[in-house]
């Protein structure tokens, strides 16, 4: 269906952002429009807030990420300050890299 639509509207291009999954999908668009022999381009363009792409400076929504993430320790820190032996513990997203955890407490000075 997909392959279907853009053949039919004429693209010869076809940009695709997004993270595994996304990509995965993209292989099978490719792969069938390959099979039907249409000259078009599958570009993939990797999007992933744990910035852990190799070769690529900084990924969509990592600056995003961290800045929430700060937001979330400076809570904890909040909350941890108000009670008696207090302790803030947040727990942050990441796959493999931990690059939202190392510069959210870099930039917090919190930690």
């Amino acid at each position: 269906l997909i392959c279907d639509a853009i053949m039919s509207f004429g693209f010869n291009h076809v940009y695709i952002i997004g993270g595994d999954g996304t990509h995965r999908g993209a292989i099978k668009i490719f792969d069938e429009l390959r099979e039907r022999e249409a000259k078009v381009a599958v570009i993939g363009i990797p999007k992933t807030i744990d910035n852990d792409i190799a070769l690529i400076d900084k990924s969509f929504g990592f600056d995003t990420a961290v800045e929430e993430a700060q937001r979330a320790i400076k809570s904890a820190k909040v909350e941890a300050v108000s009670a008696v032996n207090g302790i803030g513990l947040v727990k942050l997203m990441g796959r493999h890299s931990g690059l939202i955890a190392m510069y959210a407490t870099l930039a917090s000075r919190d930690v």
